[in-house]
């Protein structure tokens, strides 16, 4: 029986429609994960109306007898009609389809998560429009390379940012690449894209002087190694390699870093210490700021409308079993992310401390890691100023 999702929004203006939209999804998203829920659809409601709701009307017609859940974020996303939501709730009743009311399920929340979770948040910055037009028009078959490079070329700051990545030790093109245009055709969109998501967000999160307790030229050095690492690996075990996985995991910990500017308090006491190991991490970070990295990332990616496999990467690297589509490049980036550990702290990774399951799902030998470390720590040396690349 399936576990299906509602979403409805009475906003009229566009924009505003999306974001409430990518946040009721972003919540619903990250309950379903605290709660190893697994969600088989989601549907979102094509009328504004509060008397007038085809999808839910079809949701009712076609999961009869074929749904056990029905997830939403609160009563009005059904209806402001008391009467009307009192039928759509018998209806449901009757059908045997429980409905999740996400703001009612108090006790299935962790406390803390209830009464942090708005406050680290909502001043959490939308994507720039130049970002969601050009992953919008990059879903289109249709789209040339044309159009999308007069998309991106608006703006002056972005074109700048993705010709010096192109142009950087990383692709090593013999050439000098000089227009967006020619950069997409060499490269392709899928590359274009994660290379405009990466620069953008790290532009977005510049280095706060009043938070000294969160080292961000370190933060970005090890998400640009891990990124490294995580290309090399997915090369290394197949050569049709897929360009997403650079910038997924270049953004595999944006949960830290959204702590750090946005719940700086909270997260400096748990910046003050060193850990053993990942789970004493994410234990402190959810009793300081009661949820961990992966989660609060988990709910950003969803709000931003990220390509799904950065998502799941963001809220699986350190659990990647628990990803149902992207288990093997969730693989890849925790051990990507166990390298680049290793590398900046100038020691050789042993493999007896990786995770027979990981060695096992990706098919990887001792001496592949070993190739790949030893990589990184030619890269690590020319990367002190992070800056270099990303601005």
């Amino acid at each position: 029986m399936k576990t299906i999702a509602y979403l409805c929004s009475y906003n009229e203006n566009t924009e505003q429609f999306n974001k409430d939209i990518s946040q009721q999804k972003a919540d619903i998203k990250i309950f379903c994960d605290l709660h190893k829920i697994e969600l088989d659809e989601i549907f979102v409601e094509t009328s504004t109306r509060d008397d007038f709701k085809p999808v839910l009307l079809e949701i009712m017609s076609k999961f009869y007898n074929n749904a056990e859940k029905l997830i939403i974020s609160n009563n009005s996303v059904i209806s402001s009609n008391s009467d009307f939501k009192d039928w759509v709730f018998d209806e449901f009743n009757r059908m045997n389809i429980e409905i999740i009311v996400i703001n009612s399920q108090k006790e299935l929340l962790p406390p803390k998560l209830l009464s942090n979770l708005a406050e680290n948040i909502k001043n959490i910055p939308s994507l720039p429009e130049i970002i969601t037009k050009s992953l919008e028009i990059m879903q289109d078959k249709n789209t040339s390379a044309s159009t999308l490079a007069k998309i991106i070329s608006n703006d002056i700051g972005l074109t700048a940012r993705v010709l010096k990545l192109v142009n950087s030790a990383y692709y090593g093109f013999p050439k000098q690449i000089s227009t967006i245009q020619q950069a997409i055709t060499i490269l392709g969109f899928t590359t274009i894209k994660g290379i405009i998501i990466s620069a953008s967000i790290y532009k977005m999160f510049s280095e706060n002087p009043i938070n000294k307790t969160f080292n961000y030229k370190n933060f970005w050095k090890h998400s640009l190694l891990t990124a490294t690492a995580a290309k090399e690996i997915l090369f290394s075990i197949n050569k049709n390699s897929n360009d997403d996985i650079f910038a997924a995991a270049f953004l595999h910990d944006i949960g830290k870093i959204i702590f750090a500017q946005y719940d700086k308090q909270n997260y400096a006491n748990v910046c003050k210490y060193d850990y053993i190991n990942t789970q004493e991490l994410l234990k402190a970070e959810e009793e300081a700021c009661g949820l961990n990295h992966c989660e609060i990332g988990n709910m950003v990616a969803y709000s931003w409308n990220l390509p799904e496999i950065f998502c799941d990467v963001i809220t699986y690297h350190h659990t990647p079993e628990k990803s149902s589509k992207y288990e093997k490049e969730c693989s890849i980036v925790y051990l990507a992310n166990m390298i680049a550990e290793s590398t900046e702290s100038n020691k050789n990774l042993n493999i007896d401390n990786i995770p027979l399951d990981i060695l096992e799902k990706l098919n990887i030998s001792a001496d592949n890691i070993s190739g790949i470390q030893e990589k990184l720590n030619k890269i690590a040396i020319n990367i002190n100023d992070i800056s270099s690349f990303l601005e």
